[in-house]
């Protein structure tokens, strides 16, 4: 029986004093500003924040097992309750022992119970990581006002954890994203913006790759670091002449350029320094 949302939410919310403790340092920033998120009780702007942290490259043992915790009861404050038995059996997988404590309500640790036994008869799934999954996609660099533009990535995905892909995008840098469901063909996945979203000046997006669960298990751009796409006004210049706009692609390709460094490293501890330029 699904517990009602507000009484999950209340209940969930009253767990943040143990949900990050206190002086825990991450190298993930987003892990923090999705704690805080949680804490003010907005719920869906913490969703977007933690998955896109839990698919940040450096990201340790003790990180993931913070954002998996965070999405597990971020999950149940919104009713979602498979998805939040999802990130709940991945929180066991990097941390068997975590139990939510006498201060959580008797409905919540009635439902990680169950979720835990489910996972103990499962045979304890995913105390081995599986391998990573990449998301391959080529962003246009600009479109024409009014006119749909369709984006098309491809997956590298050697365990077969992808279940679906999204395509999350907004007009500008302000709006909330909104997010579709992309169509798989001929061994790749497709979404189309329409054209009344295509307006000047940009268009920012972001693939998710999604488990069974509806977890992210990777993504190519994200909530904090979107791909943009340039739409120049009717006879002005063209954003791409913007400063700032090539600021963001440059952080974006830095972090990616990192993110390869630290997926074929082979576990050594010397870290190469790349100078990138943008013109």
């Amino acid at each position: 029986m699904k517990m009602p949302v507000r009484l999950v939410a209340i209940a969930a919310a009253a767990l943040v004093s143990w949900a990050v403790p206190a002086g825990a340092q991450h190298r993930n920033p987003l892990i923090a500003a999705g704690s805080e998120q949680y804490d003010d009780l907005r719920f869906e702007e913490a969703l977007q924040t933690l998955s896109a942290a839990l698919v940040r490259s450096g990201n340790t043992d003790r990180d993931k097992a913070t954002i998996y915790r965070l999405l597990a009861f971020t999950y149940l404050a919104l009713g979602r309750e498979e998805e939040a038995e999802g990130a709940y059996r991945s929180l066991l997988a990097y941390d068997p022992d975590f139990d939510p404590g006498s201060n959580a309500a008797p409905r919540i640790r009635a439902f990680f119970s169950a979720v835990r036994e489910r996972w103990e008869a499962d045979g304890r799934p995913g105390i081995t990581p599986p391998a990573p999954v990449t998301i391959r996609h080529r962003s246009p660099p600009q479109a024409d006002r009014g006119e749909p533009v369709e984006l098309r990535a491809e997956i590298d995905d050697p365990s077969g954890r992808v279940a679906s892909v999204v395509l999350a995008y907004r007009q500008g840098s302000e709006d909330v994203f909104q997010r579709l469901d992309t169509r798989f063909a001929d061994g790749a996945y497709t979404a189309v913006i329409t054209g009344d979203d295509i307006r000047p000046p940009l268009v920012e997006y972001y693939f998710e790759g999604l488990d069974a669960s509806g977890l992210p298990v990777a993504s190519r751009g994200d909530v904090a670091a979107p791909l943009r796409i340039a739409v120049p006004a009717p006879g002005g210049s063209s954003i791409l002449t913007q400063w700032w706009f090539w600021v963001g692609a440059a952080v974006l390709i830095g972090g990616a350029v990192t993110a390869g460094i630290l997926l074929s490293g082979g576990g050594g501890t010397e870290q190469g320094t790349f100078v990138i330029t943008v013109r």
